[in-house]
């Protein structure tokens, strides 16, 4: 039974934190692949116009991002679906595309406080396995309270807190800072030539 994980979110830009995380996802969960997808329109985090990149920008950085990983793919189904990406229907897609593999769900701790107002969360949970990555400010207690009010089962990420955010990122360029190193080469180089999250 193939075991698959999923890791999705805006990728705005994609950094290198979003890397390592997926690089213990497949490593700790014996994964065959991790596939990150990113949201056409995040539900929960709606960002204005001028700070979201385009689909294309943000597929396009995502996939120079994981070009040499040999366990990482990207697939492009929220973008493509277009309008609001709500997990569950991203997990219906895999299931038609994947029909015998288990599924495991990457989020952060920070998003496993806010689980209880995702889209359909109770039937996402039986549906996947959720694996947990640690966020700096969120404490183990708040998890443990937090799976427990849930009645969820989790697992919880054995990796470095990382305090790398795409919001901090976008900031810097936008006041013309260096993001070397916190983003992959491929990607500053990009971001860069497009003129991206660059000051009006």
């Amino acid at each position: 039974m193939p075991r698959l994980g999923i890791f999705g979110g805006s990728f705005n830009p994609i950094h290198i934190a979003h890397l390592i995380v997926a690089d213990r996802f497949v490593e700790q969960l014996a994964l065959e692949y991790c596939f990150f997808v990113p949201a056409a329109l995040p539900p929960l985090k709606p960002l204005p116009a001028q700070e979201l990149a385009p689909a294309k920008h943000r597929r396009a950085m995502v996939e120079l991002a994981t070009a040499h990983h040999p366990l990482f793919r990207t697939d492009p189904c929220e973008l493509e679906r277009g309008g609001i990406s709500y997990t569950i229907d991203t997990i219906a897609y895999f299931r038609s595309q994947f029909p015998e593999a288990q599924f495991f769900l990457l989020i952060g701790a920070d998003q496993l406080l806010e689980f209880h107002l995702w889209h359909r969360w109770r039937e996402l949970l039986q549906q996947v396995h959720l694996c947990i990555a640690p966020r700096p400010g969120v404490s183990g207690p708040e998890l443990d309270q937090q799976l427990a009010t849930l009645q969820a089962d989790a697992i919880v990420l054995d990796m470095p807190l990382l305090a790398i955010s795409s919001t901090e990122i976008r900031h810097r360029i936008s006041q013309g800072l260096s993001v070397r190193y916190v983003v992959p080469e491929a990607v500053r180089e990009y971001i860069h030539a497009h003129q991206l999250y660059a000051a009006a």
